[in-house]
């Protein structure tokens, strides 16, 4: 089974802070996913879009490593109260208040069933031929006090049970509709206006999503997301879906033979252009006007010349906070910068400091001399602390590195220890020991770390 067709919100609304999340990421979901996750946060300072991103990002990575024949109500406690435990020890790190909570909601796709899973208030709909055949309730307050409902209808950073909900639906068919939803869905667009939009979507295609979200934010100040999929149990369509509106495969059987022929007098008429081109071109010409070098892109976590310890190396000094830098270390005595750190932004300038130029025998233009630097471009999978030390000055640099990050690191020539340490999981770590030297100016490398 998959997805034929996928709509999705992640909509911020009226309020300060988006505290919902969902997986995939907003506008990352494909057909191949199999795992759908909608939670909804909750907490003072808005703490909650912790809670609902660490709990949603750690089940969606847990989940899909269990098989169909182990997957079950007791599985997915036991993967919850991890999770749970993760974020008790996250907040109290990081010294967040305690009351943050967060919904959870899943779906997963099975070759020829569906497994739902869910605790709090966010809703599961099962939907076919525009009429709702299950719909989940909250069971999160069950012998809850009545104050404080908007921390008790979820998971809690406490030690209080989870026994989460769960149904195999094993009667699903050939353009079902699966809704999860959060609570700004839930009490602003009613059973009957789903109904509604899925029943003429299937009639019609229209904007689903636009249709939702109109509902939704005509109503409400609250943050709304949700995921709905079309599935497909029989054949994989291999439609694409932009998020917004689901593009469906064509029926009509003269369509293919003609968009075959169609794309294959297109193919030539570029070919010929290409090689004509070519012929009259002056390849030499090309190669003598390049001014720059292709980087050599790395595979994986692997840097140039970089072994892989067991232990991180320990680092000196002592932690401080700075809003223009994640984490520096104060030494005793000042010293010459030996990074330069931005996320999104190549400014290279914005933490260097100046230097006395040295005295020489040349003019004042040429007396401030550039110090030759390595460009390092992190991406990673998964959410991770890194720390990068400079071996020879015993410096450090702390550093918070998200998935959605790009970060880039100036590095000056030295020894170097870079530590990676998971966020969901601290007892996952990748270390890596490199020399900088001189010969690697001006040049750019790309570190992707993955645990």
């Amino acid at each position: 089974m998959n997805p034929e067709s996928i709509y999705y919100l992640f909509e911020q609304g009226h309020k300060i802070k988006q505290e919902d999340y969902i997986w995939p990421i907003a506008g990352k979901a494909t057909v191949n996913d199999k795992v759908f996750i909608v939670c909804d946060g909750a907490g003072s300072s808005y703490n909650g879009e912790t809670a609902s991103k660490l709990i949603c990002q750690f089940m969606a990575a847990k989940v899909l490593k269990f098989g169909e024949q182990k997957m079950s109500g007791e599985l997915i406690d036991e993967l919850l109260i991890e999770a749970r435990d993760r974020l008790i020890t996250y907040a109290r790190e990081y010294r967040l208040e305690t009351d943050l909570a967060t919904t959870f909601s899943m779906l997963i796709l099975y070759d020829q069933k569906v497994f739902m899973a869910w605790y709090g208030d966010s809703r599961i709909y099962h939907l076919r031929g525009g009429e709702i055949l299950f719909r989940t309730e909250d069971n999160s307050l069950v012998n809850e006090p009545l104050k404080n409902t908007a921390i008790a209808r979820g998971i809690k950073a406490d030690s209080s049970p989870i026994y989460a909900e769960t149904k195999w639906i094993e009667d699903v068919q050939d353009g079902d509709y699966f809704l999860l939803c959060s609570k700004g869905i839930i009490e602003n667009v009613t059973n009957d206006e789903i109904k509604l939009l899925v029943s003429q979507n299937d009639k019609a295609n229209i904007d689903l999503t636009g249709s939702f979200k109109r509902l939704a934010f005509e109503k409400i100040p609250d943050n709304y997301s949700m995921y709905l999929i079309r599935v497909n149990v029989g054949t994989q369509n291999w439609g694409i879906n932009n998020g917004i509106i689901a593009i469906r495969k064509q029926t009509n059987g003269n369509v293919v033979p003609f968009s075959i022929l169609a794309m294959t007098i297109v193919g030539l008429l570029i070919m010929v252009i290409y090689f004509r081109n070519a012929r009259i071109s002056n390849p030499a010409s090309i190669y003598r006007n390049q001014t720059t070098q292709p980087v050599n892109v790395l595979r994986d976590d692997s840097v140039p010349r970089a072994i892989v310890m067991s232990a991180p190396r320990k680092q000196q000094g002592d932690v401080l906070r700075d809003d223009s830098v994640p984490r520096a270390i104060v030494m005793s005595a000042p010293r010459k910068p030996i990074l330069t750190v931005t996320d999104t932004v190549d400014n290279s300038a914005a933490i260097q400091t100046k230097e006395k130029p040295e005295q020489t025998n040349q003019t004042p233009i040429d007396q401030k001399k550039r110090v030759a630097q390595l460009l390092i471009k992190f991406t990673t999978d998964e959410s991770c602390k890194l720390k990068i030390t400079n071996i020879d000055l015993d410096e450090v640099i702390d550093w918070d590195l998200s998935q959605d990050d790009n970060g880039k690191i100036y590095l000056k020539p030295g020894k170097y220890s870079i530590v990676a340490t998971s966020v969901i999981d601290g007892s996952k770590t990748k270390t890596y020991n490199f020399d900088v030297k001189s010969g690697d100016a001006h040049t750019t490398q790309n570190l992707h770390i993955k645990f």
